[in-house]
């Protein structure tokens, strides 16, 4: 797929201004598309209504759909990657115990996935029916990442964890966490409740994420904060209507 900030095979980005408008409309009409109507509705011919440009326009930067996805995607996990260096990085949590990081963690990922879901829905599916090895990849690196700045986090409060394979322990525990948002959210067709709401998951998740790593919660911080300040002042988002921003 290129080498890191080269975009994706088939696809030629702008220069001029004027190119860049018509780009920025395709992009924002894709991005709507999925959104509203999922994978299958973000067609050329839509995108190309939504945006007012023309065939020659949209063939002039991107080879075919494929290659357009393949850049939405590109760009939704490098913002991913930076997006969460931000939030989790140590010089910001520095006054915060052990539990406070990992219930704010848990509360902030659902938060994360539900406000990206009809993207992540739609790339995940995209490299599955695919069977892009690249794009597969790029999902994995993009979740190993997100424990990788877990991992660079809580190693600094290792005294207060009691797991002798620690390092490993927090980057399954994070992986755990995705994984379970993954199904629950990204794939769980229909409207079925369950009786289980989001702060409920995501309080039952941090639970799970510290006894593994042998730091029982005591108490000491309930989660009843709801999203802390410390994840707003780097601007997490909370809402899908904010996600087409990343672009």
């Amino acid at each position: 797929m290129g080498s890191a900030g080269d975009p994706p095979e088939g696809v030629r980005l702008p220069r001029q201004s004027r190119s860049r408008a018509s780009f920025d409309r395709m992009i924002e009409a894709a991005l709507e598309l999925i959104t509203e109507e999922g994978l299958e509705g973000a067609t050329v011919q839509k995108i190309l209504k939504s945006s007012g440009t023309g065939a020659g326009t949209f063939y002039a930067r991107f080879d075919s759909r494929d290659a357009l996805l393949a850049y939405l995607m590109s760009r939704f996990w490098a913002h991913t990657d930076h997006e969460w260096q931000i939030v989790l990085h140590p010089d910001g949590w520095s006054s915060a115990p052990v539990v406070e990081i990992v219930y704010q963690f848990t509360q902030m990922l659902v938060l994360w996935t539900r406000a990206r879901g009809a993207l992540l829905r739609a790339f995940l599916m995209h490299a599955m029916a695919q069977g892009n090895q690249d794009l597969l990849d790029r999902i994995s690196v993009g979740d190993n990442t997100i424990a990788d700045h877990m991992c660079t986090l809580l190693l600094t409060h290792s005294a207060e964890l009691k797991h002798q394979e620690l390092e490993q322990a927090i980057r399954l525990a994070t992986l755990q966490v995705v994984a379970t948002l993954r199904s629950r959210i990204i794939f769980a067709w229909g409207s079925r409740e369950d009786g289980i709401g989001d702060h409920a998951l995501a309080a039952e998740l941090a639970t799970a994420f510290l006894r593994y790593l042998g730091c029982p919660d005591n108490g000491s911080w309930t989660g009843s904060e709801g999203l802390g300040a410390r994840a707003r002042a780097v601007g997490l988002r909370e809402s899908a209507s904010e996600e087409r921003t990343l672009f």
